[in-house]
């Protein structure tokens, strides 16, 4: 049987994800303590030069989901 961690979804789960949104999930993944990088980049399909180019609008994400729970 196969167990996912609900932190690092396989890529071939993740189908028509564009590479922004892949890029969201590895950077939700590294949050954790813990996370092997190189293992959430595989998994996600992304590079570390993908983590940097939205990295930008990730955190932007991130602050527009706090204003709106507030």
């Amino acid at each position: 049987m196969v167990q996912f961690s609900t932190h690092s979804i396989p890529l071939s789960i993740k189908p028509g994800l564009s590479c922004q949104h892949r890029a969201w999930v590895a950077l939700y993944s590294l949050q954790n303590s813990g996370t092997d990088r190189n293992m959430v980049l595989l998994q996600n399909n992304v590079t570390e030069t993908d983590l940097l180019d939205h990295l930008a609008s990730w955190h932007r994400l991130r602050h527009d989901r706090r204003l709106s729970k507030s």
